[in-house]
């Protein structure tokens, strides 16, 4: 196994071997949020990430403001999954963003996305969620990726642009390169 950089930031030796568990959907919905506080408080994740265009952000961002210390990022969403529970982008509602399904909400699949979305488009959308996260007072700490959507070669540019942009490290899958001329 290559040594990890990151791992020097985190106190760690770079040889080290780390378990993080991680709270994804943090925002979705109201359920998330106690469940996220008692599993924190309990010490049984580390990590978690909100949802920006989720209806429950706002509550889970007061969250990180009273504990200043937890380790969130943002969830970077693309997608809007449930039949009748929906959300869409924060940066838009131009259809031509192929970012709207015909709802006005974000696609239901990644495979929607990825096939539809404009790259432009999407890096501006993954820049005005972390963006808004920051404005609500939550200290992102990491990206990662809702439903894996970022995960393909029209989106993952995009996705890393706004790593680099905040300075903030993205959770990338650990791919061979097979898997990554697959996507």
């Amino acid at each position: 196994m290559l040594p990890n950089p990151v791992l020097r930031k985190l106190g760690l030796a770079e040889n080290d071997r780390v378990v993080i568990i991680h709270a994804d959907d943090v925002g979705m919905c109201q359920a998330t949020l106690p469940a996220f506080a008692e599993l924190i408080d309990f010490g049984l994740i580390s990590s978690a990430a909100v949802m920006v265009p989720c209806p429950w952000f706002l509550a889970a961002a007061a969250f990180c403001r009273e504990h200043p210390g937890v380790d969130v990022g943002v969830h970077s969403t693309l997608t809007s999954e449930w039949e009748t529970y929906r959300w869409g982008p924060v940066s838009t509602r131009d259809p031509r963003s192929g970012l709207l399904d015909a709802q006005g909400c974000f696609p239901r699949t990644s495979e929607e996305v990825q096939a539809c979305a404009q790259p432009e488009a999407a890096r501006t959308e993954l820049e005005a969620q972390v963006k808004r996260a920051v404005e609500a007072g939550v200290d992102v700490t990491h990206i990662d990726t809702h439903m894996g959507t970022v995960a393909h070669p029209r989106l993952t540019g995009a996705y890393l642009e706004v790593a680099l942009t905040w300075q903030v490290p993205p959770m990338l899958l650990r791919l061979d390169e097979a898997r990554w001329r697959a996507m």
